[in-house]
């Protein structure tokens, strides 16, 4: 198996290289950050602002596009969901659970290589439950999706039964 991805990675160029290595390590923090690796592959991250809503960012390369070389709606929906629960975490720190309920992704625009943002609002946070809405924009600021999302709280972790 070395050997086989030995010879994989030598047809890489450096930045082919770079994500390879970015990825691997990503791996390697899922057994303690569970999304770690999904977050890499959107470069999904978190940015600040000094407003009652949330802002979040990720970058789209070729590997997220579908055949008619477009982002993928699957995308776009993880991107909205990952953004929301990020957003329930944020909201309650004591917080060690959301899961979605629900969530209704209208899509606007098709969204192409570059950059998404996507601002969510939050309309209810009670003690179990939380109401988002969202707003993905690509570059030029062009809305491409809206969203709307239940999430249910929980500050216990379960534990899976296998």
């Amino acid at each position: 198996m070395r050997e086989k991805i030995v010879e994989l990675l030598s047809n890489m160029n450096e930045v082919e290289l770079e994500q390879m290595v970015r990825l691997i390590e990503a791996k390697k923090r899922t057994y303690h950050q569970p999304l770690a690796f999904l977050l890499e592959v959107m470069r999904f991250r978190h940015v600040p602002q000094e407003v009652e809503s949330f802002l979040y960012e990720m970058q789209i390369g070729d590997e997220l596009l579908n055949r008619y070389g477009i982002v993928h709606g699957g995308v776009i929906t993880t991107f909205i969901d990952t953004a929301m629960a990020e957003t329930a975490f944020a909201l309650d720190g004591e917080l060690k659970k959301a899961v979605t309920i629900n969530l209704t992704v209208n899509f606007v625009k098709q969204a192409l290589v570059g950059s998404l943002k996507c601002q969510v609002t939050p309309t209810q946070n009670s003690y179990r439950l939380a109401l988002f809405t969202a707003l993905v924009s690509d570059e030029s600021g062009d809305v491409v999706a809206t969203a709307t999302g239940h999430f249910y709280k929980s500050a216990h972790q379960s534990i899976s039964q296998s």
